[in-house]
Parts: structure tokens; C-alpha cells; sequence
């Protein structure tokens, strides 16, 4: 069964088989990984850049990412005016950039 389109043909028994071989092939790697670990021991303790971590200590995104913010602080202190913490604000925003980039695709 083949789905003519103007730019070419698509067939669904392909793209099925593509996927079987994308999700054989996954499995296949994921079972050559370290077969010594053990769940439970100490392998599963937490690491944090080269040093165990204390008991109850929690590092936060800021701290591990601190580098990266550093280096782009200009930008983000532009885009943090834009930063509400309220979903409606954010769901406009896609919605107008979609919107955006409909109009782009369109008109080119």
C-alpha cells in the first residue's frame, strides 16, 4: 500500500519495519551496557563532580548549571522580564510563534 504525494511515495509497511528495526536495535545496545551493576549497593549512591555527596544535601539546577548561566547571563537576564510562571502566558507565546512561523512558511 503506497500513498502517492507530490513529492514522492509513503509506505506504511517501511516506516513499520524502520521502526521495528529502530526499537530492535535499541534494545540490542541497552543490553550490551555494564553487566556488573548492582542495584542497591553502593555503585547506586549518589556522585556529584568527582565527590560523594553528604546525606541530605540537595543541589539545585542553579548550582550544577551555574557555569552556563554565568556565561550567558546577558541573555538571560533579557528573557527573565518574560518569565511569568503562569502556563497561559507561555501557551500565548507558542501560539503567537506558531503563528509566526506559519506565516513565514507560508509566504515563502
Amino acid at each position: 500500500m503506497n500513498l502517492l504525494t507530490g513529492e514522492g511515495f509513503w509506505s506504511p509497511l517501511v516506516w513499520l519495519a524502520l521502526a521495528v528495526a529502530v526499537t530492535a536495535l535499541t534494545w540490542w545496545f541497552r543490553s550490551k551496557g555494564r553487566q556488573d551493576y548492582k542495584k542497591g549497593t553502593e555503585q547506586a549512591t549518589p556522585f556529584l563532580s568527582g565527590e560523594p555527596m553528604p546525606e541530605g544535601v540537595h543541589v539545585g539546577g542553579q548550582h550544577l548549571y551555574w557555569g552556563f548561566v554565568e556565561a550567558l547571563r546577558p541573555f538571560v537576564e533579557r528573557i527573565r522580564a518574560f518569565h511569568t510562571g503562569v502556563v497561559v502566558d507561555y501557551v500565548t507565546w507558542l501560539v503567537v510563534m506558531l503563528a509566526v512561523v506559519f506565516l513565514v512558511v507560508m509566504l515563502s
